[in-house]
């Protein structure tokens, strides 16, 4: 699916929906656990907020160095982060055969769904930013 279609089916999706909750101004930092070396944290605040997951989340290596940036003012809070991450680490365990780039898909489809049905928080494909070394999504 084109990142225009993406776009297009969560801009529907997001007129349906009520937005999530306004960010204080300022941010701290909280981190999560994992089973993976890898965890998501807050960074920053106000317009220039952005949840960020970094680190390694397949057991294989797969996607060692993968990150998950998400442009949006809504800090989460330690249960969210952790519940983004599991969902995260989970995802990319059980598609570690495919392709790099559509398990950097499954991960970008992962955090739009997790920030919707977990936390109310309408995220749009252009707000993320999923990389795995050079190759990004």
């Amino acid at each position: 699916m084109s990142k225009l279609a993406r776009l297009a089916a969560a801009t529907g999706l997001a007129a349906v929906l009520a937005a999530g909750v306004a960010a204080p101004a300022g941010a701290q930092q909280q981190t999560a656990t994992s089973p993976h070396n890898y965890t998501c944290s807050n960074q920053g605040g106000g317009p220039d907020h952005t949840v960020n997951c970094s680190g390694l989340i397949t057991v294989n290596n797969v996607l060692n160095g993968t990150t998950v940036n998400v442009g949006d003012l809504n800090i989460l809070n330690g249960t969210q982060l952790n519940d983004l991450q599991v969902a995260l680490a989970n995802v990319a365990d059980n598609s570690v055969n495919l392709p790099v780039t559509v398990q950097l898909l499954n991960l970008e489809n992962t955090t739009i769904t997790t920030y919707l049905q977990k936390f109310g928080i309408t995220v749009l494909p252009v707000n993320l930013n999923i990389c795995a070394g050079s190759i990004c999504v």
